[in-house]
């Protein structure tokens, strides 16, 4: 079958410019080519509208706020890691008129257009970074758990470019099982066993699960200090009594009408083996319990914010 991307691929030029640009398409969802064996979601309008509305959720989390941090004057220099369609980065510059504020992503899916202070680059977090050391004064970092394969590298990179003093917030998510207190989501519904499909993909790529606890050790364990780490129980679906805790969970069941897809299609038909039609269904019968209000099942938010020591010069 003639491929466009094919055919584009082996006519163009190929500068840097091109091939970063590239993208594929498998079962009706695009993928950004240069970062597909490492980050494997897609990065189609469909995905930018739901990272779009987890920006919302977290707002929503925060009562309004971009970060659990509190500063008490702009920060000078500012890094978003993974900064995704670039929605955090080009609030906080708005916030922030005083800073200047870095996104970088894998995939060049944020605006054309930027605010004076808000700059996009393109990069892999995994490699060397080239920014200077004791630069920047606050790092923001949101929701690499499937990009990062190692922790302690990329922590330890935020902590050496980052200037003495300096603040920075980590927020991730439980990513391979979901919670209920009352037993409501047996094993055989099919969120767990979409679950159990998934955690040996995960081990296959060197993804790993942790706990808010276990991220707050590496973020002390790469030098900083002032640590603390806050959990937000989110339910999943509007199914909790409680107004504001409906609407949460009805935002996070709408990001996740297309999210389960994101999450899982590419990593278990192409890691697990998975036949399509078989992982089509699971993720269908998946998508049709967010709309069960028997299902109480809820995830863990973390949000762990730390500061760098103060160097003292001689």
């Amino acid at each position: 079958m003639w491929n466009f991307f094919d055919h584009y691929r082996a006519s163009s030029t190929q500068s840097l410019t091109e091939s970063i640009m590239e993208h594929v398409y498998e079962n009706g969802r695009r993928y950004h080519l240069k970062s597909k064996d490492q980050y494997l979601l897609p990065s189609d309008e469909t995905e930018q509208d739901r990272l779009d509305m987890v920006h919302h959720l977290h707002l929503e989390l925060l009562g309004g706020n971009l970060t659990m941090t509190k500063f008490d004057e702009h920060p000078a220099n500012v890094l978003d890691c993974g900064c995704g369609t670039g929605i955090w980065a080009l609030e906080f510059g708005d916030e922030h008129s005083g800073s200047q504020v870095v996104g970088v992503d894998l995939a060049p899916i944020q605006p054309g257009w930027s605010a004076p202070n808000v700059k996009f680059e393109l990069d892999d977090l995994e490699k060397k970074w080239t920014y200077p050391k004791n630069h920047f004064n606050f790092i923001h970092s949101r929701h690499l758990n499937m990009s990062i394969r190692d922790w302690p590298r990329y922590l330890g990179q935020i902590f050496k470019h980052m200037a003495p003093g300096g603040r920075f917030e980590l927020s991730e998510h439980t990513t391979d099982e979901w919670f209920t207190d009352d037993n409501t989501m047996p094993e055989d519904s099919p969120m767990p066993r979409l679950f159990r499909v998934l955690r040996p993909c995960y081990r296959a790529l060197g993804i790993t699960a942790m706990s808010g606890v276990e991220y707050k050790r590496m973020v002390e364990e790469a030098g900083f200090e002032d640590v603390k780490l806050y959990t937000f129980k989110v339910p999943i679906g509007a199914w909790a009594q409680d107004r504001r805790l409906r609407r949460l969970g009805a935002i996070v069941a709408e990001t996740l009408r297309s999210g389960i897809e994101a999450y899982t299609f590419n990593l278990i038909t192409n890691v697990g083996k998975v036949p399509v039609e078989e992982a089509k269904k699971l993720m269908t019968d998946s998508v049709a319990t967010l709309s069960d209000p028997k299902q109480h099942a809820y995830y863990f938010e973390y949000f762990i914010t730390a500061r760098k020591p103060l160097i003292e010069t001689i």
